[in-house]
């Protein structure tokens, strides 16, 4: 296994800073904690991700296997916002493989909400 490149470090920090706040001291659920932590990174690295396109000098951007690995791992809601405000990763041709992810991660994640907090009420 290669070595876990800065962005994906910098997205672990910041995952488990969120899921600190909002679990801990918000006393969110852990799923939901967990989303929302994932939601707000995935929405961040989105958007340095689409600041980084812009500026033509600079070769640093953000894997796309780690937007990938972040929308699967609970970060779909802020996939779908970050594509809609900061319009990244929008082309549906040039970008076959993460419109997948997208759609599938929210799916799955969508299950298990229902399955987490709605199935026992019935």
């Amino acid at each position: 296994m290669k070595y876990l490149g800065f962005s994906t470090v910098v997205a672990l920090a910041l995952i488990l800073v969120f899921i600190f706040v909002f679990y801990s001291d918000m006393q969110l659920p852990f799923y939901v904690a967990w989303l929302v932590s994932l939601g707000l990174t995935t929405l961040i690295f989105f958007w340095a991700d689409k600041r980084l396109a812009k500026v033509k000098q600079v070769t640093i951007r953000v894997p796309e296997h780690t937007l990938n690995l972040l929308t699967v791992a609970g970060g779909f809601a802020g996939a779908w916002i970050a594509r809609g405000l900061v319009r990244h990763k929008t082309n549906i041709r040039k970008h076959q493989v993460m419109f997948v992810v997208l759609i599938l991660s929210t799916l799955i994640h969508g299950a298990l909400i229902y399955l987490v907090y709605f199935w026992e009420r019935q």
